[in-house]
């Protein structure tokens, strides 16, 4: 039985020299769809205008997946993103985390030149919500609905970006019901690797003494080395409190 057992292995061992086994490796992609991450470090976290982290820094990052369900028209998509909050003109401190699925695509007939999304959006305040509704406040977290149409605008000389935007809550920040709209455009500044945009919203609501006003941004960017650098100027107009809105930020993003 001893030598049948090492003329097997005699045997066995040219073929394990020929053919030695596979090492494990994970797979360089997912079977469908695409997953894509980005983080990024912003001098201040400034959202419709507002600012959300009382004059201090955020590191905010997010992961998406996206799948094509009808090539150039329809792509599926869910994703999280999320930042620290410190305060500011919304008060709170803590972190917010959002979570998001839509569908975006091209319109038929027209796939060079209008693009649209529609999806919805729940703002997420951990830890936050038993605080500030112990008397009696609404729910600081909530749903928002939204929808968007862009135009590639057709140009000889540079690359230029017209969208609007519309998203509607129920039940919106500590607020209740309101929608905000907002329209932007974003222009590749010719033979430069700079990029300018601006745009304008206004956040409406059925409830009086509610917030309702308009902000504004303008903005440059450029990528450089792979990172994603910019520069931000947002103000606002008709904020029911005596705060100063006027924000000049700076962010470092990177894509993966």
């Amino acid at each position: 039985m001893i030598k049948k057992t090492i003329i097997a292995g005699a045997l066995a061992l040219p073929f394990l020299l020929t053919n030695p086994a596979k090492s494990f490796e994970f797979p360089e992609e997912i079977p469908y769809g695409s997953i894509s991450a980005n983080v990024g470090f912003y001098s201040q976290y400034v959202w419709r205008g507002e600012q959300q982290n009382a004059g201090q820094s955020a590191v905010q990052g997010g992961l998406d997946y996206g799948v094509t369900l009808l090539d150039t028209y329809i792509d599926a998509y869910v994703g999280f993103w999320g930042s620290n909050v410190s305060g500011g003109t919304n008060s709170l401190s803590g972190n917010e985390l959002d979570y998001y699925g839509g569908f975006t695509g091209a319109v038929p007939l027209l796939e060079d030149y209008f693009s649209w999304d529609a999806g919805f959006l729940y703002y997420d305040y951990p830890g936050m919500t038993d605080q500030n509704t112990l008397d009696g406040a609404r729910n600081v977290d909530f749903f928002e609905y939204y929808g968007s149409l862009s135009l590639a605008v057709p140009n000889p000389l540079t690359d230029i970006g017209i969208s609007y935007y519309y998203g509607y809550s129920p039940n919106g920040f500590q607020q209740g019901e309101y929608d905000y709209q907002n329209v932007s455009v974003e222009i590749a500044v010719p033979n430069t690797p700079f990029t300018i945009a601006g745009g304008a919203g206004f956040t409406g609501a059925d409830d009086e003494g509610m917030n309702q006003y308009t902000d504004y941004i303008a903005s440059i960017s450029t990528s450089i080395f792979g990172l994603d650098l910019g520069v931000n100027y947002t103000t606002v107009d008709g904020y029911t409190t005596d705060t100063d809105m006027d924000q000049v930020t700076f962010s470092i993003v990177k894509n993966f």
